[in-house]
């Protein structure tokens, strides 16, 4: 299966600090969707925050229906890891509906012995979930129900599992990036000894790395600069 991926789009009206330019984005995403058909995408995955807080809800209207629409266009099966910006914008049924993706948690069996799993990071470590309209991005955590759920996916050792989040498990990025039971959710990666690489976003310039022996991708944020930045993978 041909997988798009992309992160941080941060879809809105102006642009950010740090170098983000979201005025751009729909244009990016635009090109990336052409690569996508081209290339034979069967599903996209966005690694969070698509979408970025804009003080007029009517602006917020605007922007999602424009995002669904470049999507619309190309008929994929897509889906949606929230991330902290995302959540602060619309309640998580809210999101799903306006804007056509499937939200994570969620488990993909791609066929050929692999599976897909998206994990939500959008909780704050008291458990409680992201809700519109601010949260503190820098207490990020995986509830405990979800933590069982992902150690029951992982517990058929034929399967050759992936992992996708948005918030980031690799070390070696600033540490606020990092969910607050990063440790917690990678000895789960590692005692399973069956997940192949861990997908990320949140950190906008992007990593690499290897935790316990797995490959950590964090993908560099696509309204970073003027240049796209996007991924096709092949699960």
């Amino acid at each position: 299966m041909k997988i798009g991926l992309f992160a941080d789009s941060h879809v809105c009206t102006f642009d950010l600090e740090d170098g983000r330019l979201p005025t751009l984005s729909l244009g990016k995403i635009t090109d990336m969707l052409e690569d996508f058909r081209a290339s034979g995408v069967e599903l996209v995955i966005c690694l969070g925050d698509l979408m970025h807080y804009e003080e007029n809800a009517e602006q917020n209207e605007i922007n999602i229906r424009n995002v669904a629409k470049l999507f619309d266009g190309y008929p994929v099966r897509r889906v949606l890891i929230r991330g902290n910006h995302d959540c602060e914008i619309f309640s998580k049924e809210d999101f799903a509906q306006k804007s056509g993706f499937e939200l994570s948690p969620l488990c993909i069996d791609a066929g050929n012995g692999k599976r897909l799993i998206m994990l939500d990071a959008s909780y704050s470590d008291d458990g409680s979930e992201y809700q519109p309209p601010h949260n503190d991005w820098t207490n990020s955590y995986i509830p405990p129900q979800q933590l069982e759920w992902f150690t029951g996916l992982l517990s058929d050792k034929s399967l050759d599992c992936t992992v996708f989040v948005h918030q980031c498990l690799d070390y070696s990025v600033e540490h606020h990036h990092l969910i607050r039971n990063a440790v917690a959710v990678n000895s789960i990666i590692a005692d399973s000894e069956n997940v192949s690489h861990v997908y990320m976003g949140h950190y906008h310039q992007g990593a690499e790395s290897t935790v316990n022996g797995v490959e950590y991708t964090t993908l560099k944020a696509l309204s970073l600069g003027n240049e796209n930045s996007y991924m096709i993978i092949d699960i």
